[in-house]
């Protein structure tokens, strides 16, 4: 190993991997119909990250390894059942080291991908309900980091126990595994709301599967409304996005390149230990 690796390396491991937005490749996919659930999920994509959009050609893991997180949203529409062959490439890029964010009704692809031998059940969308909903704070929400710049319903910096106000109304044709139905999930925080009390873990809505050396995010319910409806738009874009920066420094595929030089991903750095 040259020593160029070896201080990178040893660098990264001791100080930890620091992600910002332009560092990290996103690929963004949607199936079905780009509508008022949908459309504003890319269009954020696309202005917080290097966002390429990916379409139904593009299901091959060679594809996906491109990219340090791939963030699946469908809003709107069913898109219908995936092949073998499209499913293995997620689970290849995932068990690789990738990593895979499900939102929406992205989360039906769950069952199939094995991660859990249920179907999810399947509601919205609907554009205004009136209810309030969010996130409970755990331990494991603040490791991660994924409240940093969010506030909670009394306007202060998040901590263990607060609630966190994501969607004012609505939500996108999406789903849960409700009433604990789910064998395999790893809640990361707690949903609440409507009414406005404590879900704890039972529909599975905000968390991961693991997948051999990589994650698969799962955030659905009623939280992932990107719709203009929402007033708390900068509070889920804000969510998304520590999710997608925290999935980034665990994935396999993030180009730690600077400027050109050192052209190399994360994995094949871990990897040279």
């Amino acid at each position: 190993m040259s020593r160029k690796f070896l201080f990178c390396l040893t660098l990264m491991l001791i100080c930890g991997l620091n992600v910002g937005n332009a560092a990290v490749e996103l690929g963004f996919m949607y199936l079905g119909d780009d509508g008022p659930f949908t459309a504003p999920a890319l269009e954020f994509a696309k202005e917080t990250y290097n966002t390429t959009q990916l379409t139904k050609n593009d299901l091959k893991s060679a594809t996906f390894k491109r990219f340090a997180v791939v963030w699946w949203h469908e809003g709107d529409t069913d898109p219908g059942a995936l092949s073998n062959a499209e499913i293995d490439a997620f689970l290849d890029y995932a068990e690789s080291g990738g990593a895979v964010l499900l939102t929406g009704w992205a989360i039906r692809y769950a069952t199939p991908m094995g991660f859990e031998d249920v179907d999810a059940r399947q509601f919205g969308p609907e554009v205004d309900d009136g209810q309030n909903v969010g996130i409970t704070v755990l331990q494991e929400t603040l490791d991660h980091k994924l409240v940093d710049g969010l506030e909670n319903i009394d306007g202060g910096i998040p901590k263990l126990g607060d609630r966190i106000q994501v969607n004012s109304t609505g939500f996108p044709l999406s789903g849960d595994y409700h009433n604990k139905i789910w064998k395999n999930f790893i809640t990361v925080a707690n949903a609440w709301g409507p009414p406005a009390s404590d879900w704890g873990d039972t529909i599975a809505a905000f968390g991961y599967w693991k997948a051999g050396n990589g994650k698969v995010f799962n955030m659905n319910w009623r939280l992932p409304n990107y719709h203009e409806n929402n007033k708390d738009i900068d509070q889920l874009e804000q969510l998304t996005e520590n999710v997608i920066n925290w999935l980034a420094s665990e994935s396999a595929y993030l180009d730690v390149s600077s400027h050109g030089k050192l052209p190399i991903v994360w994995g094949e750095l871990k990897n040279q230990r």
